[in-house]
């Protein structure tokens, strides 16, 4: 037989196989999921009949968005969420080939300076850092409904709904320091240090093939302040990378080497533990892999209560969103993918910490309604286009306004953008395009803005009474 028609045969054969032994069954459990899911989304808004009015039937408004597992996976709960299949991603990526320039990156870095400038942390903008370790944390509620006691996470011990009375405070204060990507360091009081999705790589997947950063890192990871607590949106390389995970399990100083920023107390211990990661439920086996013990996993709607060596309580609300986790087609879904809102014990919500998420027509008002307003959100404006394939993951600069309005966020910082090329949006639109929405609608330009690299910025925290429920 000749060697071109030996071959043709092998050919058919592999064809074959590929057909009936992975696209077939592929498709079968992709539809299985898409039918699955929107069966159980149709069960769930029947017991949420009045899906206008977020005020009515708590129960049943938070049960409608409970996690959900289908075949031992997490899928999403949302009407407006349609699952990403093989068939869309490598159609997606075919028709990248095509672009030229995408992303608009300048061919000079000089030329990237001056559109991106990157500066060097300070990481506080008035006074030095002081260290205040967490000590204990606990897991409040895992049953997915609103027990929040009133002296665990309200602090106040009497008065009633119609009796809430606006108690003026002094103002705190709370340095934020844009790292790139989602990565954002927050420091509160000079005192409570929590880093956000960290990632300090200079490429996602491969050194070699990338894909690499656009922009500089602001400063080495080493010279990162170590943080008491780590949190982490989803298991996704662009929100943690390998990196970070080894760095901060192995530093267990309460300073950094290079950092002279710091206040240090020659009374207390040199050693510490490491950092206090917090991460979405599922998570925890590949925590283990790196050897990491001091985390905690948290699902939709539980409460995190942490208290510190010198008696301050701080609470971290895990809430839902809309996306997706994995790092390969092996663990995709293995664990949840979350957002964070971390407040005070007297009350007040100090920022909301979004990760990734697409738009839902009424989540967003729904963690307002059961948390209270929040003073500053940290909100994803990048990585949309093209619209019909990012949207059910990602939210568009006119969204992000729209998740602001839901959760009457005072001021917003848009992250997620700039940092790598990820979709095909020019590099500096969502800067552009938020800003000037914002503008449009009136804003004050200091309340929503997207925030140079590395720069620390301020912000005062007003201690708000009336978020009392």
């Amino acid at each position: 037989m000749p060697a071109n028609a030996r071959s043709f045969r092998r050919l058919r054969a592999f064809g074959k196989y590929s057909f009936f032994g992975i696209l077939v069954p592929y498709s079968g459990y992709a539809l299985y999921i898409t039918l699955n899911s929107n069966k159980e989304i149709t069960k769930r808004q029947q017991l949420y009949k009045n899906g206008n009015d977020v005020a009515d039937s708590k129960d049943s408004l938070f049960a409608k968005y409970t996690p959900l597992k289908i075949l031992g996976r997490y899928e999403n709960p949302f009407e407006e969420y349609r699952i990403q299949t093989l068939y869309e991603f490598f159609f997606n990526r075919f028709v990248e080939l095509f672009e030229t320039n995408r992303g608009g990156i300048p061919k000079t870095s000089a030329r990237m300076e001056e559109l991106m400038p990157v500066h060097k942390p300070t990481w506080v903008v008035q006074g030095q850092i002081q260290e205040d370790r967490i000590v204990h944390s606990e897991i409040l509620d895992r049953s997915g409904s609103d027990n929040r006691g009133k002296s665990e996470l309200d602090g106040n011990e009497s008065g009633s709904k119609d009796d809430k009375k606006t108690i003026p405070s002094p103002c705190k204060v709370m340095d934020v320091t844009w790292l790139g990507q989602s990565c954002t360091y927050i420091i509160y009081e000079n005192r409570f240090k929590v880093l956000l999705d960290p990632l300090f790589s200079d490429f996602l997947i491969n050194e070699k093939f990338g894909p690499q950063r656009i922009t500089r890192l602001p400063c080495a990871i080493e010279d990162v302040p170590v943080p008491d607590m780590i949190l982490v949106s989803h298991n996704h390389p662009d929100h943690l990378d390998e990196k970070s995970l080894r760095h901060f399990n192995s530093v267990k100083s309460s300073t950094t080497k290079r950092n002279i920023n710091i206040n240090k107390n020659k009374n207390k211990a040199a050693l510490r533990k490491p950092p206090l990661w917090v991460v979405p439920h599922g998570m925890g086996k590949y925590m283990d892999s790196f050897q990491i013990s001091n985390y905690q996993e948290l699902s939709w709607w539980e409460s995190l209560k942490l208290t510190t060596e010198r008696g301050h309580s701080y609470f971290v609300h895990c809430t839902p969103t809309m996306h997706w986790s994995g790092r390969n087609l092996i663990d995709t879904n293995e664990s949840l993918w979350c957002s964070y809102l971390v407040a005070t014990k007297s009350n007040t919500n100090l920022f909301y910490h979004a990760g990734d998420t697409g738009y839902v027509h009424d989540l967003f008002r729904i963690i307002k309604e059961k948390y209270g307003r929040t003073q500053l959100g940290i909100l994803p404006c990048g990585q949309y286009c093209p619209q019909w394939h990012q949207r059910p993951r990602h939210i568009s600069p006119e969204e992000v306004l729209r998740i602001m309005k839901d959760m009457q966020c005072t001021q917003v910082l848009g992250v997620h953008w700039g940092t790598f090329l990820l979709s095909g949006e020019y590099f500096r639109e969502p800067k552009e395009k938020l800003e000037t929405l914002a503008q449009w609608k009136g804003l004050d330009p200091q309340n929503c803005y997207c925030p140079e690299l590395g720069k620390t910025t301020r912000f005062e925290i007003k201690q708000e009474a009336d978020q009392v429920r």
